[in-house]
């Protein structure tokens, strides 16, 4: 990937967090959605593919592609996700907090969301044996680190343990290589980038705007899609038209 490539250049690269069938807060999609979502996407000529498949090949000018991915290794991107994206031959890329894989751990954010209708098993996290039936499939395991600190209010050395540990611990899991990172909660500095590339990663993603990191290879943005999100908003959300307009006014200081 030419890191000097404008935005235009780049696919249209979806964020998605809990694919749901009971949970309402803002991170979660509901699952009828996100299958009307996916099948839009398809009916529109969309070709699906990972983040390493787009950072290693080529594609043609004007292409219509898109990245799919998943923030947190939430248990329902198989359970409820993955079903749907097979239905339509799409692929994914799943960002992992590795420490937390085969736990019953359940994130800070979510411990209070907790009802009768959607209990704490609506919260849990994959599992190695349905990580590798999907990694067998086609999907794409990314680091999200091991245990989703905000890396810029930890130290350097601790950012450093964070984001090379995780990928070790992929590659040692999955016999790959790991070359995709997210940042938790999008918080980066140009010292976390930095780290990011000598660990070893060819990319990395993030969703809210951050005032002065200039775009490229390891800020590659994505379109954030979430529980409010209706079919119309998602159709103008992913609209060439308006992520041009997203990207002139959120990244004044990008040149084309």
């Amino acid at each position: 990937m030419n890191q000097n490539n404008v935005w235009h250049d780049w696919p249209l690269i979806l964020a998605y967090h809990s694919i749901s069938e009971c949970r309402q807060d803002a991170l979660a999609v509901h699952v009828v959605d996100f299958a009307v979502q996916m099948s839009w996407l398809h009916r529109s000529g969309y070709r699906s593919v990972t983040l390493s498949d787009f950072e290693s090949q080529n594609f043609k000018k004007g292409e219509r592609i898109v990245i799919i991915t998943f923030d947190d290794g939430y248990a329902d991107n198989y359970s409820l996700a993955f079903p749907i994206l097979k239905q339509y031959e799409f692929v994914a890329t799943i960002f992992l907090v590795t420490d937390y894989v085969n736990t019953t751990h359940v994130y800070p954010w979510d411990t209070m969301k907790f009802t009768p209708q959607c209990s704490e098993a609506a919260y849990h996290i994959l599992r190695w044996d349905q990580i590798y039936e999907m990694a067998d499939y086609g999907i794409e395991f990314g680091s999200h680190t091991c245990t989703h600190p905000e890396l810029t209010t930890i130290s350097l050395k601790e950012s450093e343990e964070e984001i090379a540990r995780s990928r070790e611990d992929l590659k040692i899991k999955l016999g790959s290589d790991t070359v995709s990172f997210c940042y938790p909660r999008g918080k980066l500095n140009m010292d976390i980038i930095q780290i990011v590339e000598k660990a070893g990663y060819k990319c990395a993603v993030v969703t809210p705007n951050r005032a002065g990191i200039p775009l490229g290879c390891y800020t590659l943005r994505r379109t954030g899609i979430y529980y409010h999100v209706t079919p119309w908003l998602f159709q103008l959300k992913v609209s060439t038209l308006m992520r041009r307009f997203y990207e002139r006014v959120r990244w004044p200081f990008l040149k084309s």
